[in-house]
């Protein structure tokens, strides 16, 4: 029974290595998180979703709720309302994580953050955004549960945009 279930043990952690190599040599790092290359971009709509650091002394999740299915279904139904075409993979939509202090955060033109009620953005990403949103890109935030995570991101986008 004890080499059986050693037997099973093993099988299981080489195949979850596989499949984490597998899905990292696709350019989809661990968890199949579509990180932004520099041959992610071909000239078409990418969704890009920023990941950030979420703060204690917020209110919210992280910024990876409902990914990547909210990021498959908008570019979905954007290139099924509209005559944008969208970038895919494999015939999926070709959707991508970046970082604010990633220099492909360039190649976005529209860059999505939810649950951002408890992201803490430290000062270079804070000026990272900054240039992007003065050189014409879009953000779009939501996913606020309440005033609190409300304030809390404003605090933030203060920081991003000060008067």
């Amino acid at each position: 029974m004890a080499r059986r279930v050693l037997t099973s043990a093993l099988l299981t952690a080489a195949l979850l290595a596989a499949v984490s190599v597998a899905a990292q040599r696709r350019g989809r790092g661990f968890y199949g998180i579509r990180l932004a290359t520099p041959e992610s971009f071909d000239g078409n709509f990418n969704f890009c979703r920023v990941a950030f650091r979420s703060g204690f002394n917020g209110d919210g999740g992280s910024w990876g709720v409902d990914y990547p299915q909210a990021d498959v279904n908008f570019s979905t139904r954007l290139s099924e309302l509209t005559l944008t075409r969208i970038s895919r993979d494999a015939g999926t939509p070709n959707h991508l994580v970046v970082q604010l202090t990633d220099a492909l955060l360039f190649q976005c033109p529209f860059i999505m953050m939810t649950e951002v009620g408890s992201a803490t953005l430290s000062e270079q990403e804070a000026a990272a955004l900054r240039i992007y949103l003065q050189k014409g890109g879009f953000l779009w935030a939501d996913d606020f549960w309440g005033s609190y995570a409300w304030d809390f991101w404003a605090g933030q986008l203060r920081r991003v945009l000060p008067p």
